[in-house]
């Protein structure tokens, strides 16, 4: 059991009955479906003024006491009174005094179900004024004319009691689980209970108990499809037990195909039970639609009807759905066609390939990679063939499942009936082998140049060398291939020209070449949303044009980028997963460090298969660089250690100089400034030997954060070689510092802060406030100074260059490092080995920052580390 429910999003509420069970107000009707919470505000509000010293009384009508007259106030009944009017003034009597003279209020919960003679009873209590009263009733639901006119009269106040908005669930959620909830999670959990509290409390405790709903790293998690406990259903079955056998067809009819065509769901069935279903809340009609559909007023009716169901029968309900959708639109468009495919799956009715395949495709241009493999999958089963493995082979590779995916293949190259079929087939295996299955560095596509050739397949090996190049981190031959392969005039797909693109774009991004990157980019989206291979292909061809943009500078756009990216719905782990780290990649290029670290957290979160972790891994080095930035050393280091290799697809988006940047920021963090330098050059020099001039200017720039004095030279060659606002900035930030020139310092601050990095820009206005500082220029140093505070305050960063700033003392930055690893607790001969120096010039640095400080003890050199951070 999850800890006591909170009461959320009903501050407005509350307020309101609060007001209206006042004197002056008489009273009011609280409305509202079965399990949004009526009862719980009824009893807030009752206890609200019982803490005020109120006289207040409870009542709860019953089905079973309707039938007894007065029987919800059986206990105040005088037993000597027989008369009908007599037992009614007896209970207005006994309910509107306690000889105080203090006004009560009566609150009677499920008022819809009192008896003619309570409702009358009540009718004279407020007409005549006796009494205050709060009524809880469910809408929907007949009530006895006299309570109904109640507020008809406008005798009492109404209010119309709201299910909670999705983002009041996921609050209540976040409080009730005592954990931040996981995006997807938070949105399936509301999907299913449409905030309906009640039904959310069932779900989720069922869930928990069953350890589908479970914590990992701090985040909630969820597999989202539940299965319904047993309490949860008695609930929903109560609420439909009492409805008619027409009705319940017509939610069963619903449930198998939600949402359904009105005008099939009246073909298949009679009208007016669909109008009583609709009256009984349990379908609604979005007349918005066109056609107008009908849908479950609550999914998780549909999972308990169809748990109630025996499979013949469900199989029986979708076979009359998928014939009268054939009947109904014979020219159906890409929804329509995954619908009918769908429901023929489940079906009895006999698979058609050809529908299958023609639906598998469907659903990849609408982006539902999981149902297109199940209906490829149908579609191989149900004899399609050739066209029906390929569908197969699209699913499993947009489902990330890759090792599948080069079985199949091969496979099919083997078996294949044309040179040319089996050559295409071989050079999408060796595509699939170089970037996601077999081991880095392995090139299977160049191998197949000839034969591609003699098959008249140039222009689809040269789409094959450019994205394998690409992942592989070799950029010039990835444009060069791909720029080949778009001219090509020889056979070529929509698959081959999307991965061609995608080559064309990482490759641009990586070599810095940014103006040339925004065509083949736009051009790629635009494929991306109408091509049968969506899923993938669009994934990692947005992350990278992303990262492209991130290097270069150009924040803003990447902003942008995102948020039209995350507008797009896919509904699949992978997407999820993905559009966390994206938003994190664009959070930590801003310095918003608090919000890197939640969203990394979250995609890190999301169950994706094995094959498939290349976001989780990003999102890994990603979250571990934030804590850094924020000075945590310990955190960084331990997650580090969950950093298992890059994987196969991740190679690209993860490769050594990603990595040993990220190092460089943890050893920042830890105060060892010289080691976090040479691995951030490591980094630079690595890059640079790939041609991926992008990550180079990156890594170079972090260097001179750290306080590196000897890249000016090679950052302003790359502002010959590389686009964007970034290079500029670092060239003059490594030439400022190398010379000194102050000025220059704060002008890169400056172009940072303005292009977005205002981490970069944070420790740039710091080294400047340093050297001013020093040359005793103390107005200059408050001024770069309070900058440099405003852009930590506002990222939570704690960098190196930031520490050094909040240093009482001068003091070299070799000495800091001695001294924030004697705060760590390091002997002098373990920090001597660490600096790769010797203990005597350990011993040195401490000696020398003692005269400069005063301070003698070790302690108290820790402390001057502790007051900076």
């Amino acid at each position: 059991m999850v800890a006591a429910w909170p009461l959320i999003g009903r501050a407005e509420e509350l307020d309101r009955l609060r007001e209206s069970t006042t004197p002056a107000a008489h009273g009011v009707v609280l409305s509202g479906p079965a399990g949004v919470g009526k009862t719980r505000l009824a009893a807030e509000v009752l206890a609200y003024w019982q803490g005020q010293g109120r006289w207040c009384r409870w009542f709860v009508a019953t089905r079973s006491a309707q039938s007894v007259p007065l029987g919800v106030f059986a206990e105040v009944i005088e037993t000597d009174v027989h008369d009908s009017v007599g037992r009614i003034r007896s209970v207005v009597n006994a309910l509107t005094g306690d000889g105080s003279g203090d006004r009560v209020l009566l609150v009677i919960d499920d008022a819809h179900l009192l008896d003619e003679q309570s409702a009358l009873a009540l009718h004279q209590i407020v007409r005549h004024s006796h009494a205050d009263v709060l009524l809880t009733m469910r809408s929907g639901e007949p009530a006895p004319d006299a309570v109904t006119g109640l507020w008809k009269d406008q005798l009492i106040a109404r209010l119309d009691l709201q299910p909670l908005s999705q983002e009041e669930t996921t609050d209540l959620l976040t409080r009730t689980l005592g954990g931040h909830l996981e995006s997807s999670a938070a949105a399936g959990l509301w999907r299913f209970t449409r905030g309906n509290v009640l039904h959310l409390r069932h779900l989720v405790e069922g869930e928990r108990a069953d350890g589908r709903l479970s914590e990992r790293d701090g985040v909630w998690v969820w597999e989202g499809r539940p299965e319904i406990s047993a309490p949860l259903t008695e609930l929903i079955d109560a609420g439909i037990a009492r409805q008619p056998a027409p009705v319940l067809v017509v939610v069963d009819l619903v449930s198998v195909a939600d949402p359904l065509e009105v005008a099939v769901l009246t073909a298949l069935c009679d009208p007016d039970a669909v109008e009583a279903a609709h009256r009984a809340g349990l379908i609604v009609i979005d007349t918005d639609a066109a056609p107008a559909v009908a849908r479950l007023a609550h999914p998780l009716l549909g999972e308990v009807r169809r748990a109630r169901s025996l499979p013949t029968r469900l199989q029986a309900l979708r076979s009359k759905v998928a014939r009268q959708l054939e009947l109904h639109d014979n020219a159906p468009g890409p929804i329509m066609l995954v619908r009918r495919a769908v429901l023929m799956c489940g079906s009895d009715l006999a698979p058609d390939s050809d529908l299958l395949i023609d639906a598998a495709r469907a659903a990849l241009r609408l982006s539902d990679p999981i149902t297109a493999e199940r209906l490829a999958r149908h579609a191989v089963a149900a004899g399609g063939g050739y066209r029906a493995h390929w569908a197969h082979v699209g699913g499993l590779i947009d489902t990330q499942r890759f090792r599948e995916a080069h079985e199949i293949t091969t496979m099919l190259a083997a078996s294949a009936k044309s040179p040319r079929e089996r050559v295409a087939m071989t050079v999408l295996a060796a595509v699939i082998k170089d970037m996601m299955v077999g081991p880095p560095g392995e090139n299977c596509v160049a191998a197949l140049e000839n034969e591609a050739a003699a098959a008249g397949l140039r222009g689809i090996y040269d789409a094959a060398v450019a994205c394998t190049a690409a992942f592989q981190i070799n950029p010039a031959r990835a444009v060069e291939a791909a720029q080949v392969a778009l001219d090509s005039a020889e056979l070529f797909n929509e698959d081959y020209e999307l991965v061609a693109l995608m080559g064309l774009t990482t490759g641009n991004a990586m070599l810095g070449r940014y103006s040339a990157m925004a065509a083949p980019a736009e051009r790629g989206y635009v494929m991306g949303r109408n091509s049968t291979r969506s899923a993938t292909a669009h994934l990692l061809h947005s992350v990278h044009h992303l990262l492209g943009l991130y290097t270069g500078g150009y924040l803003a756009q990447a902003a942008g980028l995102v948020a039209q990216l995350t507008r797009e719905q896919l509904d699949f782990p992978l997407a999820y997963s993905y559009w966390e780290f994206i938003e994190g990649l664009v959070a930590i290029a801003h310095g918003d460090l608090a919000v890197t670290v939640q969203r990394c957290r979250e995609a890190r979160a999301v169950n994706v298969v094995a094959e498939s972790t290349w976001t989780q891994t990003w999102a890994l080095l990603q979250q571990v660089t934030a804590v850094a930035m924020s000075g945590d050393n310990e955190t960084a280091a331990t997650l580090l250690q969950d950093y298992h290799g890059p994987g196969s697809v991740a190679a690209a988006l993860s490769p050594p100089s990603v990595l040993l940047l990220t190092r460089a920021w943890v050893g920042a963090a830890a105060g060892v400034t010289s080691r976090a330098v040479s691995l951030a050059v490591e980094a630079a020099e690595i890059a640079r030997g790939q041609h991926f001039f992008a990550h180079e200017v990156l890594c170079r720039q972090t260097a001179v954060q750290f306080g590196d004095r000897n890249q000016a030279r090679r950052l302003t060659e790359l502002v010959a070689i590389v686009e964007g606002p970034r290079v500029a900035a670092a060239a003059l930030h490594a030439t400022g510092l190398e010379t000194g020139d102050c000025d220059g310092l704060c002008e890169a601050a400056g172009r940072y802060e303005q292009f977005g990095d205002r981490i970069a820009a944070a420790d740039t206005f710091a080294q400047a406030a340093n050297l001013l500082r020093d040359r005793g220029l103390r107005g200059a140093a408050l001024t770069a100074a309070a900058s440099a505070e405003r852009l930590s305050a506002a990222t939570g960063a704690a960098t190196p260059a930031l520490r050094s700033l909040r240093c009482p003392c001068p003091l070299t930055a070799r000495q800091r490092e001695v001294i924030a690893l004697v705060a760590a607790g390091l002997t002098n001969r373990q920090i001597a080995e660490q600096l790769v120096t010797s203990i005597r010039t350990v011993e040195g640095h401490l000696f020398r920052a003692s005269q400069r400080t005063g301070i003698s003890s070790r302690e108290g050199l820790a402390t001057l580390v502790d007051h900076s951070t």
